[in-house]
C-alpha cells in the first residue's frame, strides 16, 4: 500500500500544482474511498495552506535552492503523521518544487517539450490591422475608414463593415482580393447580389463584374455566403481544400485547417467536392472534408455554426489545437503549452469575441485545473 500512497500523494501534489488529466482525477477520486489516502491528502491540503507554505512559495527560491528541494522529494516518502516538524521539509518540498517550478521555473525546463499550436500565419507583430484590398493591378487600398472612390470604372463604396461597389462597367474578369485581419470581420456584396461575410484571418478573391457562364470567387479561411440565386450562372467557390457549386443558396465554408475543408448548407441546395469526389448536400447538413479522406456528412446547428457572425464561438469537446485557431483569429495569439499531459484535456465553453480573453482562460483554469500568463502574443499553458 505504500507504493500506492506513494504515488497518490504525487497525483494530489500535481492537483495542488495546477491540475490532473480527467484520466488522473478519476483515479485520485476512486482511491479517496481509502482512510489512509483522505487522511494523507487532508494533511497535504492543511500543509498547502500553512503560513509556512505561503512564505516559501513568495519567496521565489533560485534555480539551485529549487534542485535542493527536488531531491528532498524525490528521496522523501510519505509517513504517517508524527510530527509536522518530521515531514514539513519533505512534504513541502514536494509542493513547492511541483507549484514553484510550474509558475516561475518551468520555462527553459519544458522547452524541449511544449506544444506550440500556431496558426502557421506568420509573425503575429507583423500582421495588418485593417481591411485591405488588393486590386487586380497591384494597388492596395486601407478600408479602415468609411467613405468612397473612384477605382477606374468602378466605384466602390465601404462603410459599416461592408464593401460595396456598382455594376454599370464589366471588366476582363481579373480578380481582386479582399483581406481580414484578425480581431475584425467583413460583409463584402458581390456585382451579383451575392452578400459574403468573411470571418478574422479570412479573405477572398473576386471580379468587380463576373463573366463568362459562372460566378467564380476564391475564399481562404471561413466564410458566410448567401448567394443571389441565378440558374444560367452556378456560383462555385474554391478554397485551398476543395470547391463548392451552387445555384442560389445560403451556406458557410470554413478551410482555416491545412487538408480540411467544412461545407454547412443553411438552405437551398449545394455540391461540395475534393480531389474529383462529390457530395451533395441538403439544408441541415454540413460535409467534413479531411485530406485524403471521402467526405463525412453530419447534421449541424446553424445556431452554433454560425455564431461567429455574432462574435462567439462554441466549443464541443475541443483540444487545445482547435481553441488555438480561435485565439489566433480574434486575439493574435500563439498557444503554447508547457505541460503534455494537458494536451489530452477537451473542453465545452464558448469564447466571445468582445469580451477580455482572461474572463475565457479563467473559465477554463477553474473547470481544469492548469494555469495560464500571456506574455506579449504567447499565451503560456502550464
Amino acid at each position: 500500500m505504500e507504493a500506492d500512497l506513494e504515488h497518490i500523494r504525487q497525483l494530489y501534489l500535481q492537483k495542488l500544482a495546477g491540475g490532473l488529466t480527467e484520466k488522473e482525477e478519476a483515479e485520485l477520486e476512486a482511491a479517496m474511498v481509502e482512510p489512509a489516502v483522505r487522511k494523507m491528502c487532508k494533511e497535504l491540503e492543511e500543509l498547502y495552506q500553512s503560513p509556512e507554505m505561503l512564505d516559501l512559495l513568495k519567496e521565489r527560491p533560485t534555480s539551485k535552492r529549487w534542485d535542493e528541494l527536488a531531491e528532498l522529494a524525490m528521496n522523501s516518502q510519505y509517513t504517517p503523521r508524527k510530527t509536522r516538524a518530521m515531514v514539513w521539509w519533505a512534504a513541502a518540498a514536494g509542493v513547492a518544487v511541483l507549484i514553484g517550478l510550474a509558475a516561475y521555473l518551468r520555462h527553459d525546463a519544458v522547452q524541449q517539450q511544449s506544444v506550440n499550436y500556431s496558426a502557421g500565419r506568420g509573425n503575429i507583430k507583423d500582421r495588418p490591422r485593417d481591411v485591405r484590398l488588393k486590386l487586380a493591378g497591384g494597388r492596395t487600398i486601407s478600408l479602415a475608414d468609411h467613405g468612397s472612390r473612384k477605382v477606374g470604372d468602378v466605384v466602390l463604396t465601404y462603410q459599416e463593415k461592408t464593401l460595396q461597389f456598382d455594376d454599370k462597367y464589366h471588366n476582363n474578369g481579373q480578380m481582386n482580393t479582399l483581406e481580414v485581419p484578425s480581431r475584425l470581420d467583413y460583409k463584402i456584396r458581390l456585382s451579383d447580389g451575392t452578400e459574403v461575410w468573411l470571418n478574422s484571418l479570412s479573405s477572398i478573391r473576386f471580379p468587380f463584374s463576373f463573366t463568362g457562364s459562372t460566378r467564380e470567387v476564391e475564399v481562404e479561411g471561413e466564410a458566410y455566403f448567401n448567394v443571389a440565386a441565378d440558374e444560367e450562372k452556378p456560383f462555385i467557390v474554391h478554397t485551398p481544400e476543395g470547391k463548392v457549386q451552387v445555384l442560389g443558396t445560403t451556406f458557410n465554408v470554413n478551410a482555416y485547417e491545412q487538408g480540411h475543408m467544412i461545407t454547412s448548407l443553411v438552405d437551398g441546395a449545394v455540391k461540395t467536392s475534393n480531389s474529383g469526389r462529390e457530395v451533395i448536400l441538403r439544408p441541415g447538413q454540413e460535409a467534413i472534408w479531411d485530406e485524403g479522406r471521402e467526405a463525412r456528412v453530419q447534421k449541424f446547428d446553424p445556431v452554433q455554426k454560425l455564431a461567429w457572425m455574432e462574435g462567439v464561438i462554441y466549443f464541443k469537446g475541443a483540444d487545445f489545437n482547435t481553441i488555438a485557431t480561435a485565439l489566433d483569429r480574434w486575439y493574435d495569439l500563439e498557444l503554447r503549452v508547457e505541460r503534455p499531459e494537458l494536451n489530452s484535456l477537451r473542453f465545452h465553453v464558448q469564447l466571445e469575441k468582445n469580451k477580455p480573453i482572461q474572463d475565457f482562460m479563467e473559465i477554463l483554469r477553474v473547470s481544469k485545473g492548469f494555469q495560464y500568463r500571456v506574455d506579449g502574443h504567447i499565451l503560456h499553458i502550464f
